[in-house]
C-alpha cells in the first residue's frame, strides 16, 4: 500500500493507493473484586507497548496491540522522531482518523491527506499490513526553536492493505531498496513536536 497509508504512507504513492482504494471499494466486563484462588499467580503491571524501529516489523503484528507510548516533547529529535513513526506504524494497523492529528501538524498537506485515506480503511473495515519495515537511520539536517529538519532513510519489503478477515486488498506493491526521505517536525504551542512535512528525497533510493 503506497505512501500516505501504510508506514510508507507518509511517503510518496499516496494518489495511486487512492485509486486502488476507490478501485476495491464496491472493555472488559464486571467491576466486582475477586480474591486470586490458592496457586494463581499474582496480576503483574504489564511492561509500556514499545516498537523497535530498527528491526523488520512482521506485516499484521501490531493489529490489536496496545498503541506505544507517544513521547514528542523535549529536545532528543531523534528519539522523537522515532516514536512518531511508531505511533503511525501502529496507527496503520489499527486505523483511527481521530488519531492522526496527535503525529502530524493539523491542516498540513500531509495530515489532510492521512485523514483522508485513514477514513477510507475504516469505512471499508481494511487495515495496513505492510511487511518487514525498518528505519535504518534518521539525521538532524537543522535544528530551530519553531522547526527540526531530519533524513530519514527506511525501507520495508513490501506494502499491502488487508480486509477484516485478513485477506489482501489489491496487488500490493514490492520494494527492493532502502529510500531517503527530508522529515519536518514542528511544535505546538505546549511544546509537543509533529511531523508537518515527510517527502522524498529526488532520486535518493539506496542499492545495497
Amino acid at each position: 500500500m503506497g505512501g500516505y497509508l501504510s508506514q510508507s504512507a507518509a511517503r510518496s504513492a499516496s494518489v495511486a493507493l487512492l485509486v486502488v482504494l476507490v478501485a476495491c471499494s464496491g472493555g472488559s466486563g464486571g467491576s466486582g473484586h475477586r480474591a486470586p484462588s490458592k496457586g494463581s499467580t499474582p496480576p503483574t503491571t504489564a511492561a509500556p507497548a514499545t516498537i523497535d524501529l530498527s528491526k523488520p516489523i512482521p506485516g499484521g503484528s501490531l493489529h490489536g496491540k496496545p498503541r506505544p507510548p507517544l513521547e514528542n516533547t523535549g529536545n532528543d529529535y531523534v528519539a522523537i522522531f522515532k516514536s512518531l513513526d511508531a505511533n503511525f506504524r501502529w496507527l496503520t494497523e489499527n486505523p483511527d482518523p481521530a488519531r492522526i492529528s496527535d503525529i502530524y501538524v493539523p491542516g498540513t498537506r500531509i495530515h489532510e491527506l492521512q485523514v483522508d485515506v485513514l477514513r477510507k480503511l475504516t469505512e471499508n473495515g481494511w487495515r495496513a499490513a505492510d511487511e518487514g519495515y525498518r528505519v535504518l537511520s534518521v539525521e538532524i539536517v537543522d535544528a530551530k526553536a519553531d522547526v527540526v529538519s531530519l533524513r530519514v532513510t527506511d525501507q520495508f519489503d513490501s506494502e499491502r492493505i488487508i480486509d477484516s478477515g485478513g485477506q489482501q486488498v489489491g496487488e500490493g506493491k514490492q520494494h527492493t531498496a532502502p529510500t531517503v526521505w527530508n522529515v519536518l517536525l514542528s511544535p505546538d504551542g505546549q511544546g509537543r513536536w509533529r511531523i508537518s512535512e515527510w517527502s522524498p528525497v529526488s532520486g535518493a533510493q539506496v542499492q545495497l
